[in-house]
C-alpha cells in the first residue's frame, strides 16, 4: 500500500478527479439528450455524428472512475459501496468531496435514465421495422420460426400443431 497523503492533499486530488468526472458526465448527458432528439426525429446523420462523442465521454468517464478507485485503494480504502463514505469520513471535513460526489451521482442517475429511454426508443423503432418487414414478406409479425426442414414459416393458422 502506498503511503497515504495528508487528508487535505487527498481531498484536493479526489475533488479534482470528481470535477473531471462531472465534466465528462455532463458532456455525456448532453450527448444522450442530443441522441434522444435525433432518435425522435429519426435523423440518422445526427445520430452518426453523436455516437462517437457519446462513446468518447463514456470511455473517459470510465477511465477517471478507475483512477479514483485506484487512488482510494492505494490509500487503504477498499473497493465497494462504502469506499467513498469511508474516504469522506477520513478527509472531507469541509464537505467538498461529498458535494461533488452527490452532484456526480445525480448527473449519473439522469444519464442512466436518458440512456434507458433512448434504448427503449431504439427497441420500439426496431420492433416497428421488423413488423413492417414481416408484412412485406407476407408472414405474421414476430413469427421468425422455421419448419422441420429448415424452411421459414410464420403461418400457424393453416398447419396443425403436429406439423409445426
Amino acid at each position: 500500500m502506498m503511503q497515504r497523503p495528508s487528508p487535505a492533499e487527498a481531498r484536493l486530488q479526489i475533488v479534482d478527479i470528481l470535477g473531471a468526472c462531472l465534466s465528462e458526465a455532463l458532456a455525456l448527458q448532453e450527448s444522450l439528450e442530443a441522441e434522444r432528439r435525433a432518435l425522435e426525429t429519426q435523423d440518422t446523420d445526427a445520430l452518426n455524428a453523436i455516437v462517437p462523442g457519446k462513446d468518447d465521454h463514456a470511455g473517459k468517464l470510465g477511465v477517471l472512475d478507475q483512477e479514483r478507485d485506484a487512488l482510494c485503494q492505494q490509500w487503504g480504502f477498499a473497493a465497494g459501496p462504502d469506499q467513498m463514505s469511508d474516504l469522506m469520513r477520513w478527509c472531507d471535513e469541509d464537505g467538498a468531496i461529498d458535494d461533488r460526489w452527490a452532484e456526480l451521482m445525480a448527473v449519473a442517475a439522469k444519464g442512466n435514465a436518458l440512456n434507458l429511454t433512448n434504448g427503449a426508443i431504439i427497441r420500439l423503432r426496431q420492433q416497428h421495422f421488423e413488423t413492417s418487414l414481416s408484412v412485406l414478406r407476407g408472414v405474421a409479425p414476430g413469427s421468425d420460426t422455421y419448419g422441420r426442414n429448415g424452411e421459414e414459416s410464420g403461418d400457424f393458422s393453416r398447419r396443425s400443431l403436429a406439423e409445426a
